[in-house]
């Protein structure tokens, strides 16, 4: 592990020097369950022209850096156990820790959060208005928000955008997944069939709107090499991310180096390169430079 980061910066040269695109999806967590708290239990129902991306993007950062475990932990409960009763709790533990902030954004957050509990007060309230659509697994389970099930239709329309002759001709080779293979492989013949139904609006810095469509099948590392090449890039930005965010990264400067190697590789025009799902606090920690469009 230790000689890895070297490799990975003469890999990126290598990439560079071959002029072979990278695509990384590099997701905090904590971020990515805010961004559905915010989308669904707070915005349910309410289209983009109510509550702008941008606004909504705000409130999920807010949400990560405070101290909101119980609220992130209770949302995470109600999924498995669903219940209108539960949406009314986790509303009100919410309301009752907002009621404590003067920030700006905490107090469009509480408007929100009122607007959410009249809803969810409503005698024609529904779930399906609060929380994400489950999937489920090859062996019947239910789940729900998987960071890598968005990370994969994002990396495709991604592609899709960086092919000026469309997907027709290109292969996903993706690790066997024996629990999540069947929903990732559905979410992108979902994504081929709303992109031909044309139900799908356009996205910056990725083309949802398919072109053709690519094979994909399920490999492991030791019969795909270029699987094992995939996960030491995609592993050393987020062995970085991690160590950013708790403010270690001081201690490992060729780690730093091997990120913004990668990083270099981003092309926004084409849809290439590292995709930081982040808050910009985080990426401040990183030393990515950003323009904040709060």
């Amino acid at each position: 592990m230790a000689r890895l980061p070297q490799f990975t910066i003469d890999l990126a040269s290598f990439l560079k020097r071959n002029h072979c695109p990278i695509f990384i999806e590099l997701v905090d967590k904590r971020f990515f369950i805010a961004a559905h708290i915010v989308n669904h239990l707070l915005c349910g129902g309410l289209n983009v022209d109510a509550v702008p991306m941008p606004v909504r993007n705000a409130i999920a950062e807010f949400l990560t850096d405070e101290a909101l475990e119980p609220v992130f932990l209770d949302y995470l409960t109600l999924c498995r156990d669903p219940a209108i009763g539960g949406v009314r709790q986790i509303l009100d533990c919410l309301w009752e820790r907002l009621d404590t902030s003067d920030d700006d954004i905490a107090r469009l957050t509480q408007y929100l959060t009122m607007e959410a509990r009249d809803r969810a007060l409503s005698v024609s309230a529904e779930l399906a208005d609060f929380l994400p659509l489950h999937d489920q697994t090859e062996a019947g389970r239910k789940v729900w928000i998987l960071p890598n099930l968005q990370s994969l239709t994002n990396i495709y329309a991604r592609i899709n955008q960086s092919r000026p002759l469309g997907l027709n001709g290109a292969t996903l080779i993706h690790g066997v997944q024996l629990q999540y293979g069947s929903i990732l492989s559905g979410a992108k013949v979902q994504m081929e069939q709303l992109a031909e139904l044309g139900a799908i609006p356009p996205m910056p810095f990725a083309d949802y709107r398919l072109s053709g469509r690519a094979e994909m099948r399920f490999e492991t590392a030791a019969r795909e090499p270029c699987l094992q090449a995939a996960d030491i890039l995609a592993g050393c930005a987020m062995r970085f991310a991690r160590e950013a965010g708790a403010a270690r990264v001081g201690k490992a400067a060729v780690m730093r180096d091997a990120f913004f190697a990668l990083l270099a590789l981003s092309r926004p025009e084409r849809a290439e390169g590292v995709n930081l799902v982040f808050t910009y606090r985080t990426l401040a920690r990183m030393g990515v430079p950003v323009h904040d469009m709060r």
